[in-house]
């Protein structure tokens, strides 16, 4: 299917690796200019010279810590200097750690807040007026499943994400009338570094082998499997596409069926 996203320019956060690396192959295959940002300078890079040996786009690379408000500047800054307008908006923040509500503590409410969810109002405040202007734009933010179904001991991550869900409903209804849709992604178990530092976690709490731990995991999933951040990506680059541009305010799970609810 051609998308119509030739061209368009992106840009995503986290994508030195995992989904947001995804994500970015998934756009550069249909002809997105990316500009790309994550903590890691030489993961970047490697990404930047792949991409644009593959699908000959122009991709834009800018390392920083998004939880850090001049980083964000910063960023923001050289994004506005090299591409006129950012057409695509990839959300995609680090989870919080592992903790239960009870001992979570301020501080670690505090800077969870500021380092997941400050920097999406920050880069939608920087970037929407020009989708305004141009009567497009796409905004897609990676969430969990935990906004459907809070998962244990993620007390951050599980009210945080919420938060943010909440948000962007709000904003999606919000600048709708100027073709701009605002999605959330929100995955189940995907194989990724983060997957596997939680569950090596829970392989230590639960005093299973780990193949015990994981075929007793698995079962819990109709698909029988992780997801891949490959498929991730596919439903991603769809949503950021002219063909679904009625799609709006969503938040679509991505999980194998795990979830026991039918939203």
């Amino acid at each position: 299917m051609n998308l119509n996203l030739n061209d368009k320019n992106a840009l995503i956060m986290a994508s030195s690796k995992g989904i947001g690396k995804a994500i970015a192959y998934g756009l550069a295959s249909e002809g997105v200019n990316l500009y790309l940002s994550a903590r890691s300078l030489d993961l970047l890079t490697s990404i930047q010279t792949d991409i644009q040996d593959q699908y000959q786009v122009k991709v834009e690379i800018f390392p920083a810590d998004l939880s850090n408000y001049n980083d964000r500047e910063n960023l923001i800054s050289a994004v506005k200097a090299k591409y006129s307008t950012i057409d695509i908006i990839v959300h995609n923040m680090g989870g919080p750690k592992p903790s239960t509500v009870l001992n979570t503590s301020i501080d670690e409410w505090t800077n969870s807040f500021n380092s997941l969810c400050l920097p999406i109002i920050h880069l939608n405040n920087a970037f929407i007026p020009g989708m305004i202007a141009q009567n497009f734009g796409r905004i897609l933010a990676i969430t969990s499943l935990s906004v459907i179904e809070p998962i244990d001991n993620m007390a951050l991550s599980n009210s945080l994400r919420s938060f943010i869900t909440a948000m962007l409903k709000t904003l999606a209804n919000e600048i709708a009338k100027y073709n701009i849709t605002v999605n959330c992604l929100a995955p189940g178990w995907i194989k990724t570094d983060r997957t596997d530092e939680l569950l090596e976690s829970r392989i230590q709490l639960s005093r299973q082998s780990k193949d015990q731990y994981l075929e007793s995991h698995l079962s819990t999933i109709p698909a029988n499997r992780m997801g891949n951040v490959t498929e991730i990506a596919s439903l991603a680059t769809f949503l950021c596409s002219n063909q679904a541009g009625y799609i709006t305010g969503s938040t679509m799970c991505v999980d194998g069926g795990k979830r026991k609810s039918t939203y």
